[in-house]
């Protein structure tokens, strides 16, 4: 006969707490746990099991609490140390003490999953990837079904910079556990980093149809639809995320995004605005989409303060470089020699090459350093300047030191461009082009002086997808060259011969394409071909701003640009252009006769004079 084992009040409340707590009966579970420490205020398991509730709760700092008291009663539990490491996670803290309590919890228990998994995380924080990549192989051999390891390694590979592997794990993690909405956020942010737009698409439609209430996927939804140029279709997420958590500025600063490229540029700057309140104070990527927003709105001086801040927004995208001697604040140079570097593209650095000359009016010396084939250009139009090609090393550090100064050259804006007045006072062109070729150029066109003369180009060298909706292809950009009787030039850098032979296929006489201008190395060449036009057509890449620095009749077509556009309707930076919005809900190849009635209106009254002026014929 087996003996009936004694009653025991205590352990039967603590085992039906426990039952409560797994099957999400949290409230339940904490009022057995505290009935049992009103008997046994020391009772471990009771602390530790009560702490692990107030985590389920989202309740950190008191879970940590209670699960302390436990381990000050019990100091050889491994649970109690795993589960204190995940309440501290919840809270934030530092990877070292992460690290610390894990380890206390192997001492104990070498086997214990929930510390190797943690641990794992925090020698991710810490950039020790072997070692971690060696604990999430063991558990994911040890524990095939265990879906936080998964994504774990996920993150470990993004962190690594191996985003490439990474969907494959939080794609396990989400077939092993698909109600854990953070498998499916994670890796939304990993195909978003890939630039994997369309599978993003399709998994996030899923997620939405999953947790269709849930503001970090529908805010996700607006980044991927934002990534996209897809504003219009985003704004609509970007919302409802901002509504359900409205003191989060990463989804505030979102939303703003996504109005300002849409082109409502006044609540863009009132959602900035709030991110500010929202945001750690110095936050660089809220500062900078806080510039965009002011310049957006024609406040140039509140932009320019926060104009720098691009520089340590990874989203940014341009080059910080670093230097030894100290930045050019305003203070009097006539005696100092200052080295002006870009940080950006050629067509950032043509539109900012327009300040050079009042720079020049206040230095001793300028020199100025960017690209080899963009110091060539420069140094023609500058010649009492050093162009150069940048010195610096892998690192961004200047390796040169014949100045005393540095200033960055878009940042010349705080001095030179201080309001919408500025510009117009400002003397344009101060570019200049090699005349004798450009004449050359021109006799090779025959009829010149009977009918217009049109440089074109309808694309960008960067065809991604989130750039090329606002491009044309050879075929798109066809009906402009149907529209009327004129010489048409290739200005398109980079171009393929498929379409230049679709071009010279479909229009014989009027498409001129010169084979011995190299467009995108020899910007001489480019500027001289440029010059030879009566009017330019171009999609918003720096084709469109050597028109612009030469004061050539142009039309720029494209999405939102804030700092070009600077809350007016065409660029301050170039009196004789003309900027043009393609509609954001249909292809950009619809918005064409729109050009091209533009284009006709401009050149209505057409006469070589201005162009053969700019010769000097």
């Amino acid at each position: 006969m087996q003996a009936q084992k004694a009653h025991n009040p205590i352990r039967e409340k603590l085992q039906k707490g426990l039952a409560h707590q797994q099957s999400g009966e949290i409230e339940k579970a904490q009022r057995l746990y505290k009935q049992v420490l009103k008997k046994v205020p020391n009772n471990p398991d009771a602390l530790h099991l009560l702490g692990v509730t107030y985590r389920q709760l989202g309740y950190p700092k008191r879970a940590i609490e209670y699960i302390q008291k436990a381990i000050k009663c019990n100091p050889n539990q491994a649970p109690f140390y795993a589960n204190l490491g995940r309440a501290m996670m919840d809270l934030g803290t530092d990877p070292e003490s992460l690290l610390a309590v894990c380890d206390k919890a192997l001492s104990l228990n070498p086997r214990e999953r929930e510390a190797r998994n943690m641990k794992g995380i925090a020698l991710t924080k810490l950039k020790e990837f072997a070692e971690a990549e060696k604990l999430f192989q063991d558990l994911i051999l040890e524990y095939p079904n265990f879906s936080d390891a998964y994504q774990n390694f996920g993150t470990l590979l993004m962190d690594a910079d191996k985003a490439e592997h990474a969907v494959n794990f939080y794609t396990k993690a989400i077939m092993l556990d698909p109600s854990n909405v953070n498998n499916f956020l994670q890796r939304a942010r990993c195909r978003l980093k890939l630039k994997q737009f369309e599978p993003s698409q399709l998994e996030l439609s899923e997620a939405l149809e999953r947790f269709p209430n849930n503001s970090d996927v529908q805010h996700e939804a607006a980044r991927l639809l934002f990534s996209m140029n897809e504003s219009n279709k985003g704004i609509e997420y970007a919302r409802l995320a901002h509504e359900s958590d409205p003191r989060n500025y990463h989804k505030t600063i979102t939303l703003g995004v996504s109005l300002l490229m849409h082109g409502d540029s006044a609540e863009a700057l009132e959602k900035m605005k709030l991110a500010q309140k929202h945001a750690p104070e110095g936050n660089k990527t809220m500062e900078w989409n806080l510039a965009l927003a002011h310049l957006a709105n024609g406040q140039l001086e509140q932009g320019w303060e926060f104009h720098k801040a691009r520089f340590e927004d990874p989203s940014a995208q341009v080059q910080h470089r670093t230097f030894d001697v100290p930045e050019w604040r305003g203070e009097d140079i006539s005696d100092k020699t200052v080295v002006v570097w870009a940080d950006q593209g050629l067509g950032d650095a043509l539109k900012a090459g327009t300040m050079l000359p009042q720079l020049m009016d206040r230095a001793g010396k300028v020199i100025v350093e960017l690209s080899a084939k963009g110091a060539q250009f420069f140094q023609h139009s500058f010649p009492d300047a050093i162009c150069r090609a940048a010195q610096m090393n892998v690192d961004l550090e200047a390796t040169a030191s014949d100045y005393d100064l540095h200033t960055n050259i878009s940042d010349l804006v705080e001095f030179f461009r201080r309001d919408i007045e500025s510009f117009k006072q400002a003397p344009c062109p101060v570019f200049t082009f090699e005349k004798e070729r450009a004449r050359d150029y021109l006799a090779r066109l025959k009829g010149h002086n009977d009918k217009p003369v049109i440089g074109f180009s309808w694309r960008s060298k960067n065809l991604a997808v989130n750039r090329a909706r606002f491009y044309l292809s050879a075929p798109g950009i066809a009906p402009l060259l149907e529209s009327r009787d004129a010489i048409f030039v290739n200005l398109q850098y980079s171009a393929i011969p498929k379409e230049l032979d679709f071009l010279k296929s479909k229009f014989p006489e009027r498409f001129h394409n010169f084979e011995d201008v190299d467009l995108f190395n020899d910007l001489l060449g480019a500027a001289a071909l440029t010059a030879c036009c009566d009017f330019v057509v171009s999609a918003n890449t720096s084709v469109a701003d050597m028109a612009g620095i030469l004061d050539i009749p142009s039309i720029r077509y494209g999405q939102q640009e804030p700092a070009l556009l600077l809350g007016q309707k065409n660029p301050p930076w170039y009196p004789s252009m003309t900027y043009m919005h393609p509609f954001v809900d249909r292809p950009c190849a619809d918005f064409v006769p729109e050009i091209i009635a533009e284009m006709d209106r401009q050149l209505e009254n057409w006469t070589p004079d201005q162009r053969n002026a700019r010769l000097e014929l």
